[in-house]
């Protein structure tokens, strides 16, 4: 009989936290206990998590051992104030803003749970000397303080470490918002680069991300993406007399403002009034007035409808029976190689998406492999606007569906046992 392992993974997200930073290691973990592995899961006990949902606790396998530990979240005592303030309290509100960004970038390194570093190195080093057999550990980032947590444990104990980067350290799309100092960057990238030197495996979401982890590491990276448990189930009849909908799901910040997409939408209202008369849009979270303010721009106020953010639970009903659902990829900074976790939430939905991103992205290539819908960008509005139609068309007639294929490739089981075989 194979003899079973024994490993820890290092984790801030974890239920009830909500968003999308939790469904990564909540599916694979799931799996874990059948291919031979006794999961141990150590996450905070009180983090200022940026939304929660406890119906996920449901998804955890009972099979798992949590430790939760108290954190000290410094940025959370920070706050700009809520809605509905006046204009001198908006400016305030920015002003604070602000300076958050700079202590963030600048004080709180790497990133603003390093007060839990310590605290759990120390915890750590003695549950395990205390509770030994552990065959190896994995830390999943961001936040890279759990890296900082694993590195502490592999340098006292000698222990395999694999480290997972759902995202990447310095080379995040948003790395130059943060305001960060030459003294802070570089630390950052020493940093970075000592987790990447002392990892026994690095493994990442995308071919692009590995690429630019393998130019600091200089070493092979592994690609294991997100993944999604498909559910059998047969899509409900999208009647077309109902509204032809098209509707985002999370968040939508300035960096994923697609005015593009905006404009020509507008620009079908405009010239085609069968679309214009069952247009609606559903944005389903939190909206940057930016993009507010670029929808009113193009015209598309009334057709827009906001929504408040929702269970994961409610999400994954309400996209079953959306006609169209968005998928939209940031705008700004090194994209391509970000494979958001919602896309495969989408194909298990199976309905059509219309995403969004930069060409030659691991989202066009993932699109084009499973087939699921139409990938824009915002040099083909031409392609964009004929797409649409013709998912419009459909529609109307009743057959528009989902059509997307080879998700075996995406399946959080298959996934999930490739990282076993790394440990």
């Amino acid at each position: 009989m194979k003899e079973r392992k024994k490993v820890l993974l290092i984790t801030y997200y974890w239920p009830p936290s909500g968003g999308a930073g939790v469904h990564r290691w909540l599916r694979f973990s799931s799996y874990f206990d059948e291919n031979g592995v006794d999961l141990t899961v150590y996450c905070p006990s009180d983090a200022a998590w940026p939304s929660l949902d406890e119906e996920l606790k449901k998804q955890i396998n009972p099979a798992i051992k949590e430790i939760r530990r108290p954190i000290f979240e410094p940025h959370k005592y920070l706050s700009g104030g809520g809605p509905g303030v006046g204009l001198s309290e908006k400016k305030k509100r920015s002003t604070i803003k602000k300076m958050m960004v700079w202590v963030r970038g600048n004080l709180f390194i790497p990133d603003s749970r390093a007060f839990w570093i310590k605290p759990s190195k120390r915890f750590l080093l003695k549950y395990l000397q205390d509770n030994p057999g552990y065959d190896a550990i994995i830390s999943t980032g961001p936040p890279h303080s759990t890296h900082l947590i694993a590195l502490g444990l592999k340098k006292e104990l000698g222990i395999k470490w694999i480290a997972d980067f759902r995202d990447p350290w310095t080379q995040i799309d948003f790395y130059h918002e943060l305001q960060i100092g030459k003294r802070a960057d570089k630390i950052q990238h020493k940093l970075e680069k000592e987790v990447l030197d002392t990892a026994d495996e690095i493994v990442t979401v995308s071919s692009s991300c590995a690429k630019g982890l393998e130019e600091i590491a200089h070493k092979a990276v592994h690609i294991i993406t997100n993944g999604y448990t498909f559910p059998e189930f047969t899509p409900p009849v999208i009647k077309g007399d109902d509204k032809f909908i098209i509707a985002h799901f999370g968040s939508m910040p300035s960096s994923r403002n697609p005015v593009f997409l905006w404009e020509t939408l507008a620009q079908l209202t405009k010239e085609h009034i069968p679309f214009a008369d069952k247009l609606q849009i559903d944005l389903i979270g939190t909206v940057d007035i930016s993009v507010v303010q670029s929808i009113a721009d193009a015209g598309l106020d009334a057709y827009v409808q906001y929504h408040d953010p929702v269970s994961h639970s409610q999400s994954i009903l309400r996209q079953r029976n959306t006609p169209l659902l968005l998928l939209i990829a940031n705008t700004t900074g090194n994209v391509k190689g970000i494979l958001t976790g919602k896309f495969f939430e989408y194909l298990g939905a199976k309905r059509p998406i219309l995403a969004t991103g930069q060409k030659d992205s691991d989202l066009e290539q993932a699109m084009l492999s499973t087939n699921a819908g139409f990938f824009a960008t915002q040099e083909d509005t031409a392609g964009l606007k004929h797409y649409l139609l013709r998912a419009f068309e459909e529609f109307s007639k009743g057959e528009l569906t989902g059509s997307a294929n080879n998700l075996e490739q995406f399946s959080s089981r298959s996934l999930a046992a490739e990282f076993c075989k790394l440990i």
